[in-house]
């Protein structure tokens, strides 16, 4: 999706209202305009949960983001910290503008808002809002937060959970509980796990030679950098290369430090040993998203296959990969990120998809293991 590329119009200012009142008010936005000027249309349900903090410009950018790639019935749940007051409603219309066509085909926006307190009563109220008989998607823009009412209400009410691990609170603990909800049933995407597409690809090309393709099995090394603040992505890659060679995770422990290293042993195929590191590097101006990879390093003990290579950010370099002597004997590659790593536009990529991520499931449910060391 680029959101860029379409020009996204409102029919008219977002409206307060009542809960009660907010059919009714969307009815006369359409009864306001002609079929032949603006088209009502709704190809599925999008749930949004988001805490105050994220900001008033950010709602709108997501709306942005939202519109421009399909019509369709957005009802977005502001938490606010203040005493509970009930919930107050706002509706609008929103519309992406087409050159190849003289109408609007526009989606509604229903904005709640209250204390977390006021939205525990928020499940008598959600049902009535969806439109029946179509798909709902459920954007949660916060760590997961399983065992309470809303969550698991919103949860129940939708066919498809959208995250983003990159603004989880505890990396760790919050894997293994979307990873819990995941084996009880539940379809989850994760937006940060999209940010890992460069480097997956640019890895296994490495190794797509037929002359290189049986050197992957002799990797008994791998050092992932990343940016200090959260852990998901390297714990997630880690559990993504793990799945892949049939490494199974035996001993983890933790040495701190500068760069909160982490150290997990694996056993591979043969028996092999394979040793992992994992560095926390501490950024001096971290980006829209925390905890981006920055370097990663493979490694062989066999000095008779070429199994050993560097991956950096185009943005950080390779300086610490390649330190510590024998740089001249790896390859390097340069991974460029994805053009816009945002979650808004990446969003867009996951309201086109349907059914599980095998390979997400899978590379999770290794990495859970090895938190679980």
């Amino acid at each position: 999706m680029n959101t860029q590329a379409t020009s996204v119009v409102s029919l008219q200012a977002p409206k307060d209202v009542s809960v009660s009142q907010v059919e009714e008010e969307l009815s006369k936005i359409w009864q306001s305009y002609g079929e032949n000027s603006a088209a009502r249309a709704t190809t599925f349900n999008l749930l949004v949960y988001e805490p105050e903090t994220i900001g008033a410009a950010s709602r709108m950018a997501s709306v942005d983001a939202i519109a421009s790639q399909s019509p369709c019935r957005v009802i977005d749940l502001v938490t606010i910290d203040e005493e509970d007051q009930g919930i107050s409603a706002q509706v609008a219309a929103y519309c992406p503008i087409q050159k190849n066509r003289s109408s609007l085909v526009c989606g509604e926006y229903i904005t709640l808002t209250g204390a977390k307190r006021a939205f525990d009563r928020v499940h008598s109220i959600l049902p009535e809002l969806l439109i029946p008989d179509l798909p709902v998607f459920l954007w949660w823009k916060d760590s997961p937060a399983p065992n309470t009412r809303m969550f698991e209400k919103m949860v129940n009410l939708s066919d498809r959970l959208i995250m983003d691990s990159a603004v989880f609170a505890d990396s760790e603990a919050d894997l293994l509980k979307v990873e819990a909800m995941i084996q009880s049933g539940t379809q989850i995407a994760d937006l940060n796990w999209q940010r890992l597409a460069p480097w997956q690809e640019l890895t296994a090309q490495a190794f797509d030679q037929p002359d290189r393709r049986s050197a992957v099995w002799e990797i008994d090394g791998i050092t992932i950098d990343y940016e200090r603040g959260n852990s998901t992505q390297a714990l997630m890659f880690l559990g993504w290369i793990a799945s892949r060679l049939g490494w199974e995770p035996l001993e983890r422990s933790n040495e701190g430090g500068d760069y909160n290293l982490q150290h997990v042993i694996f056993e591979g195929r043969n028996n092999i040993k394979v040793k992992a590191e994992l560095a926390a590097i501490p950024i001096g101006d971290v980006g829209e998203v925390v905890g981006d990879l920055i370097g990663l390093r493979l490694t062989a003990s066999n000095q008779n296959v070429d199994a050993c290579n560097v991956f950096c950010s185009e943005s950080t370099g390779c300086m610490r990969m390649e330190a510590g002597g024998g740089a001249q004997n790896y390859r390097v590659h340069q991974v460029s990120s994805l053009a816009d790593q945002s979650a808004d536009t990446l969003l867009g990529q996951q309201l086109q998809r349907w059914g599980r991520e095998v390979l997400y499931e899978e590379s999770l449910s290794l990495a859970a293991k090895i938190i679980a060391q």
